[in-house]
């Protein structure tokens, strides 16, 4: 037989009113519950094995205990984007572990595609507590939407002056630390491959490198490829069209899928990473550990970035509010074989005189 609220109110000396208010979060006003009581209540919950019912708890607190996860489009709930599976799973974690369900979304893509509907996008505020959106559009159907109807809501990756609680990594960092990197083994003539201009790392990752670059001394040199491996591998195979004397003798890329495909071209031409050209990416997925040979990278904590924006979003529903609104966490640089750090570095040149 089902252990219910009264058998824990019997045990615990308590009222099952206080026992619904300690356990299932019940708005029921006037009820009141003491420190002491409402660890007796939850010791009893324990004791006889207690496990408030979902459905019970939705009625009470006036929740539906789901909470939306918004992805930017369809791929990015495939292993196609190693990024998004791993704040998929950081997320989907978080809210396990706080006892919600979730739902999953897309977002409205501003393609001009006909059968992309905002109107679906309309239901989510029956249906879900809160929304966790990764990577929305800066201005699309989503954000609007949670904002007219109210909709708590938390950004994974999403710009700062557009306002709300929102978390991205230290992308300016990272790719100094690559930049770094590459420069401390003597490369001089590194090409940068950066993402899509409306993506709110690219801004910051550029940056970051080009800065790096001229307090060196040295010319920047940024191709946009996306952050895809087609993009990769289509400017690498135009980068090794040049004479040699041009050629990068080392890639920055976009991501670490994009470093990939950069790394097909340079194989597909019969060259040698890193002996010919040293590739570093950026992200750290699983993915880099799989590419031949494997990838050194900048590492941005996606799952923990991932659990964050779900543990803010869940602390905001709970009504807490003693958290920034805007977070950063670090990076950090995983170096493996295919920037060459063990071979000895080359001796450095003048940057206008390795183009010449």
């Amino acid at each position: 037989m089902a252990v219910t609220i009264r058998d824990v109110a019997r045990l615990a000396n308590a009222s099952p009113a206080a026992v619904s208010a300690t356990l299932n979060g019940s708005r029921t006003k006037g009820i009141r519950v003491g420190d002491a009581t409402r660890q007796r209540i939850r010791d009893a919950a324990a004791q006889i094995g207690y496990v408030p019912h979902a459905v019970a708890k939705s009625l009470a607190t006036g929740r539906s205990q789901v909470i939306g996860l918004m992805l930017p489009y369809t791929d990015a709930f495939f292993d196609k984007n190693p990024f998004c599976q791993e704040a998929m799973n950081g997320i989907l974690r978080e809210v396990v572990a706080a006892h919600y369900n979730a739902m999953l979304y897309t977002a409205v893509e501003e393609s001009g595609d006909p059968h992309t509907s905002p109107s679906r996008i309309a239901e989510v505020d029956s249906r879900v507590d809160g929304m966790v959106l990764v990577m929305p559009p800066r201005h699309g159907e989503i954000i609007r939407r949670c904002q007219t109807i109210g909709m708590p809501f938390v950004s994974l990756l999403r710009p700062f002056e557009d306002g709300g609680l929102t978390v991205n990594a230290d992308d300016y960092r990272g790719s100094c630390l690559a930049a770094e990197h590459l420069l401390s083994l003597g490369h001089r003539r590194i090409v940068h491959l950066s993402g899509n201009e409306d993506a709110v790392t690219t801004a910051p990752r550029k940056q970051g490198y080009c800065d790096t670059m001229t307090a060196a001394g040295y010319e920047p040199w940024v191709i946009n490829a996306g952050f895809d491996w087609s993009g990769g591998q289509a400017v690498m195979e135009r980068l090794l069209d040049l004479p040699p004397a041009q050629r990068p003798t080392a890639v920055f890329a976009a991501n670490d899928l994009c470093a990939e495909g950069a790394m097909r071209a340079i194989k597909a031409r019969g060259r040698t990473i890193p002996d010919d050209i040293a590739i570093v990416g950026f992200d750290d997925t699983w993915f880099a550990t799989m590419t031949q040979p494997a990838l050194t990278t900048v590492r941005m904590p996606i799952p923990e970035m991932g659990a964050l924006a779900a543990r803010m979003l869940i602390d905001l529903l709970d009504g807490k509010t003693d958290f920034p609104e805007q977070v950063v966490l670090p990076v950090s640089l995983t170096v493996r074989q295919s920037c060459g750090a063990n071979a000895a570095p080359a001796a450095p040149l003048p940057f206008n005189e390795e183009k010449s």
